[in-house]
């Protein structure tokens, strides 16, 4: 599965390796999986649906879930991205109980405010593969210095709305959640990250950790220390 995406294990090793080196250098392992991801969702069916509201569905009929294609703006690299990650396989949790997700983006960070885009796939739990779009866009909060799993590092929280849905009926367009992503410091490494919705979309609630997940947090390609 993870060959759907075109990012092998080895290339998301380099990302975990390079830490030390600066954030630039680790964008093309999630890039290449990013752009793939579009190429492969290119000419799926189906529409996306249509919603009367944040978390209904209205009277729209069901639709079977499917894949959408991710926008350029997750395939390429922003001029200054200051926070990326991407997460191939099993979710350390998930409501709609799947069994390998493929969830990445990249994006920003200045002033309090976070911009960027998150494409999430999944498949299991009974159900056809699914995919949504999320944009980045609002407040932002960024706590270097904090601890998760007994390992200091730094999170950040980003607010997010659906903007492209393969799955209307659960997740619909204009669907709000946040995402908090964590990244350690140092040399030992237990990055983590979620993903959580208001109303039926709560449906794609997810968390990620191990071994399939990378986290960067940055500044010009320098891990953001405590002042």
């Amino acid at each position: 599965m993870s060959a759907d995406w075109g990012c092998s294990r080895q290339q998301a090793g380099r990302m975990q390796s390079m830490r030390r080196f600066g954030l630039l250098l680790a964008f093309p392992a999630v890039v290449l999986g990013l752009a793939s991801a579009s190429a492969l969702a290119t000419g799926s069916s189906g529409t996306t649906g249509s919603s009367t509201g944040t978390g209904t569905t209205g009277t729209a009929p069901h639709v079977k879930p499917h894949l959408v294609s991710c926008p350029a703006g997750v395939a390429s690299l922003p001029a200054k991205a200051e926070w990326v990650w991407s997460a191939y396989g099993k979710p350390a949790s998930s409501a709609g109980g799947v069994s390998y997700s493929q969830t990445g983006g990249n994006g920003t960070w200045s002033g309090g405010r976070a911009h960027g885009t998150i494409c999430s796939q999944d498949q299991g739990g009974g159900k056809p593969k699914r995919s949504i779009v999320l944009k980045v866009l609002g407040a932002s909060k960024l706590s270097p210095g904090i601890t998760r799993g007994g390992l200091l590092g730094i999170g950040i929280t980003l607010h997010v709305t659906v903007i492209k849905t393969g799955d209307p009926d659960v997740c619909p367009t204009d669907s709000t959640g946040t995402v908090n992503l964590f990244a350690s410091y140092y040399s030992t490494h237990s990055d983590k990250a979620s993903m959580s919705f208001a109303g039926t979309c709560a449906g794609w609630d997810e968390s990620f950790s191990g071994s399939i997940l990378h986290v960067e947090i940055s500044n010009d390609g320098a891990m953001i220390r405590p002042g």
